[in-house]
């Protein structure tokens, strides 16, 4: 049977429902990336204290029990053959969503076999020229959201060999995930909104509506679903709210970051925004906890907080590219960690010389106690000294360049008791000009080269930067050396 079909003319609600308590993210510990670029992205569980996190670099299954606060390289076991960005566990298989070598365009997903303490590859899965991104599994259904091209479905009865049932093609702006309840899959279509399909009949799924390029908010990159309501993580946006009686009306959860993926904690929605994990209250839907990364170390290790995962009811999992993160959720009033924040984690000076403010505050439930604040490079100094923040507390002070005569670089590091944050690294740099995430760019043109897929041409144009403000913007560059 057909669904009604939807006519999203969108009407902003507001919402009065009460806030439950605040709560915190303590640190717990830590999975430490591999040598190498280990971009460690997304983490699922798939056991008791049984954890698979996925990077750049493949698979490691880990035992939570075994991580220590200090992080560790050691993993029960290692499977390098993927290339992982999303994770879908079904009984003892993996279907890893994969963001294969750009310059093949072969982006599929793998079959993983989880065994006793390993991993086995199976095979792999992919159609030429087409992006899979990511994917939810229903029952013996994968549904998968594929970009420009739609979606596709797959039936999993043979869990080693998926076969494709059914795609819908046609109405899609630039489909990034997806999630079904019922007969009805919600699409996260990332510049055309929230897209409903009638997928009752999967090989021949039927749109039944949504938002377009002139209603959606941001760039849908993410959908989950509870009891009531569609969830779409909307970039730069925030979080976009719709309930599933009536998804012609949405409200709006601003998060402070670019929200990019979700995972349910204990009834909560964890929320990663690039800067670190949103912690929101359906029922309220309001932020009740926020844990902000920075980079960490004298080496100024990146931290992006590009995938979230859950374990053990009330443990959040953080794929922090070089770091998985796993803190605990907890009632704020039961916390004493320490959490330290910077206004900066980068600074930059002009050839001349000069001074700069930043702003350190402690956003934890217990003292600060910065111990030790010192610079690798002499160009560069501070007046910060020892001290104690309360929790909430701030202290602002100046980082200084003496305007050496060549380009240099260093770190101020501020050393103290929280857990997973120390040294906490400023990179400093003299006469050097460059751009971190999340800092803003200045407004650019560049030739580009689009590929028409339906004749597979190339299209000479010009890309400006300004044109696509909220959107997410990926930059496939491709050399020989």
């Amino acid at each position: 049977m057909r669904r009604t079909q939807w006519n999203f003319l969108l009407v902003f609600a507001m919402t009065t429902s009460t806030m439950r308590a605040q709560m915190t993210l303590d640190y717990l510990y830590r999975y430490n990336c591999q040598s190498g670029p280990d971009h460690q992205v997304t983490a699922v569980e798939v056991g008791t204290d049984s954890v698979i996190a996925g990077s750049n670099q493949g698979l490691a299954l880990l035992d939570l029990n075994a991580l220590p606060p200090s992080g560790t390289q050691s993993y029960l076991f290692r499977l390098s053959d993927v290339n992982a960005r999303n994770l879908y566990p079904v009984e003892n298989y993996l279907y890893v969503n994969e963001h294969a070598d750009g310059a093949s365009v072969q982006f599929g997903f793998a079959i993983v076999r989880i065994g006793n303490d390993s991993l086995h590859f199976i095979r792999r899965i992919s159609e030429p020229d087409v992006f899979y991104d990511k994917m939810f599994v229903a029952g013996d259904r994968l549904y998968v959201a594929a970009h420009h091209y739609g979606i596709r479905v797959y039936t999993i009865a043979n869990r080693e060999n998926p076969s494709l049932i059914g795609s819908l093609t046609s109405g899609f702006t630039d489909a990034f995930d997806i999630a079904v309840r019922g007969d009805t899959a919600y699409v996260a279509d990332g510049a055309g909104g929230l897209k409903l399909v009638d997928v009752s009949n999967p090989a021949v799924p039927v749109l039944l509506g949504g938002e377009d390029l002139t209603t959606a908010p941001g760039t849908s990159q993410a959908v989950t679903l509870d009891a009531t309501h569609v969830y779409i993580a909307a970039g730069s946006a925030g979080i976009a709210v719709y309930p599933l009686d009536n998804p012609s009306t949405r409200t709006m959860i601003e998060v402070g970051g670019t929200a990019e993926d979700f995972a349910w904690v204990g009834g909560y929605l964890a929320v990663s925004t690039f800067s670190g994990v949103v912690i929101v209250d359906p029922a309220s839907q309001t932020i009740v906890a926020r844990e902000t990364v920075h980079r960490r170390g004298v080496n100024a290790t990146l931290r992006l907080c590009s995938g979230v995962g859950a374990a053990g009811g009330n443990r959040v999992l953080c794929g922090n590219w070089n770091y998985m993160d796993v803190y605990e959720l907890k009632p704020a009033a039961s916390s004493t960690q320490a959490d330290i924040n910077c206004s900066h984690q980068r600074i930059r000076f002009r050839p001349e010389g000069g001074s700069q403010l930043a702003t350190v505050r402690n956003n934890g439930r217990g003292n600060l106690n910065i111990t030790t604040v010192g610079s690798t490079v002499a160009s560069f100094s501070t007046d910060l000294v020892p001290t104690v923040l309360a929790p909430g507390d701030s202290v602002t002070f100046t980082i200084s360049y003496n305007g050496s005569p060549t380009q240099g670089s260093g770190v101020i590091g501020i050393a103290s008791n929280d857990p997973d944050e120390s040294p906490l690294p400023i990179q400093v740099f003299g006469a050097t000009d460059s751009l971190d995430p999340g800092e803003i760019a200045p407004d650019f043109m560049l030739p580009i080269l689009r590929k028409d897929h339906q004749t597979g041409t190339y299209i000479e144009e010009q890309f400006t930067l300004s044109e696509h403000r909220g959107q997410v913007v990926w930059f496939g560059i491709y050399a020989s050396w």
